[in-house]
């Protein structure tokens, strides 16, 4: 699948895009007021990274901008330490996404990537292509139970990703999603990275995804998971 990056800095702004699906982006492209005055702006999605999702040219993109959770978010929101271009975050997650398509990898495109310099801290943006009519797995298991044949799907498809060797920092139910047909893709590739295939990391991968798991049954009173169809999903795992 091609992708043809190119990237332009000026004064401290570094933009990183792929010329195949887009041109030149201007720095309104990274902000939400830009689209909201376009009225293009089409929603906002859940989640810590401020992530909208608008309408460009009769496409439909997702903006996500960089925010720090836990301890440090107290001490700087969106700021982050300085040790390179190619060390920040939507540099390091545009690229490996740009790899994992290429390589047929259900994720998301990677369009742009904007980092912003000031002094020894940044800021980032990343704009990825919206996937149509997908719901995270989290929200479909508070509606409804899946299919043996699904929970397969979900494991062979974590599979897939782990024989590529990538590690997801993130791996839980709301980074999996499934589309209308049941097809199973994943996102929110932030600090993952390409490693070399190993069992450690890869059952602590999954060890991630199962706390995930457990923490929404335990949080709501109907949430469709339990041993058998975590099972089910292994299984889907060690075909």
């Amino acid at each position: 699948m091609k992708i043809e990056p190119q990237q332009f800095s000026r004064q401290g702004l570094h933009i990183l895009f792929d010329a195949a699906c887009i041109e030149r982006p201007a720095a309104e492209f990274f902000e939400p007021d830009y689209w909201r005055a376009q009225n293009a702006l089409l929603g906002m999605a859940q989640g810590r990274a401020a992530a909208c999702i608008f309408r460009y040219r009769e496409r439909v993109f997702v903006l996500r901008h960089y925010r720090r959770g836990g301890l440090m978010a107290k001490f700087s929101d969106d700021y982050y330490l300085w040790s390179g271009l190619a060390n920040t975050r939507a540099w390091r997650e545009w690229h490996l996404l740009a790899d994992m398509y290429r390589q047929g990898l259900p994720v998301p495109r990677p369009v742009a990537a904007r980092v912003r310099r000031h002094g020894l801290l940044y800021s980032a943006d990343l704009v990825t292509s919206c996937l149509p009519g997908v719901t995270p797995l989290a929200d479909v298991l508070m509606r409804q139970p899946l299919p043996q044949a699904q929970w397969q799907s979900i494991g062979t498809i974590v599979k897939r990703f782990h024989q590529a060797g990538i590690y997801h920092a993130d791996l839980n139910a709301r980074n999996i999603l499934l589309n209308e047909d049941g097809q199973v893709f994943v996102i929110d590739f932030d600090k993952g990275e390409k490693r070399a295939p190993d069992s450690s990391w890869q059952q602590a991968n999954l060890a991630r995804l199962r706390r995930s798991l457990d923490k929404f049954k335990q949080q709501h009173t109907q949430f469709y998971f339990d041993e058998q169809v975590w099972r089910y999903m292994l299984a889907g795992y060690d075909k």
